[in-house]
């Protein structure tokens, strides 16, 4: 009877220990018991096929810079940023050919080496900061002078304020698509801001803005 009872209490711890080594195996093989899993499972996307399980992990950041173009606050700092670089310091800006905001918080232009006159710079605006200015390769062809609109002509705010009147014609239009890019032309001491129309799925109209960004002709095409 005793030798029953021996019998039947190693049995149980036998068992026992092949539960437990059981257990310990699944740890090791399919990751952290079921509580960590639960809470991990905010963080993870699994995926699970009859031979693996892959675990991806993601990472999301809002679109901070978004809404650019409409911001007279970040623009003019941007402008003002670009003032201060110690290259101008004491000196005027001159801005060549092209000036390009773009709603992601980027802006893309070209300017007059303010050492050489007969020199042209790249400038880049991204993630609200200047970049190193690259230097523009030119052609003996180019004439600089005629293409040179001084920064104190043009105020990056004026942006915001095309933004807004664009924004309230394409309002009105079916389909327009909002707008992202917006740039100026200079020619002579001046510049035209672009773009120059609304296209809708039905319409499409022609706009038109002062320096200062109101509308200065707006007609259907």
């Amino acid at each position: 009877m005793k030798l029953q009872k021996i019998i039947g209490i190693a049995v149980a711890m036998s068992c026992m220990s092949c539960h437990e080594i059981v257990e310990s195996v699944n740890d090791t093989f399919h990751g952290a018991p079921r509580e960590n899993n639960k809470r991990r499972s905010e963080n993870v996307t699994s995926t699970t096929t009859s031979e693996t399980t892959t675990i991806t992990y993601t990472s999301r950041q809002p679109d901070e810079d978004k809404g650019f173009l409409s911001n007279a606050a970040r623009l003019s700092a941007a402008e003002n940023a670009l003032r201060r670089l110690p290259a101008f310091a004491g000196k005027d800006i001159y801005l060549y050919e092209g000036v390009h905001f773009y709603d992601d918080g980027r802006i893309n232009m070209k300017v007059q080496n303010p050492e050489n006159p007969a020199y042209v710079d790249a400038y880049s605006f991204n993630k609200g900061s200047w970049q190193e200015p690259q230097p523009v390769q030119l052609s003996v062809h180019d004439d600089i002078a005629s293409r040179l609109v001084k920064l104190d002509d043009l105020h990056f705010s004026s942006v915001a304020t095309l933004c807004r009147n664009f924004s309230m014609k394409a309002d009105s239009i079916l389909g327009a698509a909002p707008l992202s890019h917006v740039y100026a032309i200079l020619r002579k001491n001046t510049y035209t801001w672009y773009p120059q129309s609304i296209s809708g799925s039905r319409e499409r109209y022609f706009i038109s803005f002062t320096k200062e960004g109101e509308v200065e002709d707006f007609y259907r095409q």
